[in-house]
């Protein structure tokens, strides 16, 4: 199979990267937010625990959106510079 066919099938998630899983940056980033999300809950009442965890749903969510933009933006450079270089 071809990479444009796996992609389109599923065999490949572009955002399962190994650099990040191996990024210092990254672990010690997940680490603090977990940390911090754990102190944070910790302190809330009941109904602002309920706020935070829809905060945090909106947060993700976003995240998403912005995830794909760039993906697909990336693309779009990366297909430009192919074509430049033929």
């Amino acid at each position: 199979m071809t990479v444009l066919e796996n992609l389109s099938n599923g065999n490949i998630e572009p955002t399962d990267s190994d650099s990040l899983k191996n990024n210092v940056r990254y672990k010690e980033g997940l680490r603090l937010v977990g940390r911090l999300q754990r102190e944070l809950s910790e302190t809330l009442n009941e109904e602002q625990k309920k706020l935070f965890e829809k905060y945090l749903m909106a947060a993700n969510e976003l995240t998403v959106v912005i995830d794909e933009e760039v993906f697909k933006s990336g693309y779009r450079l990366a297909t430009k510079i192919m074509i430049e270089c033929m």
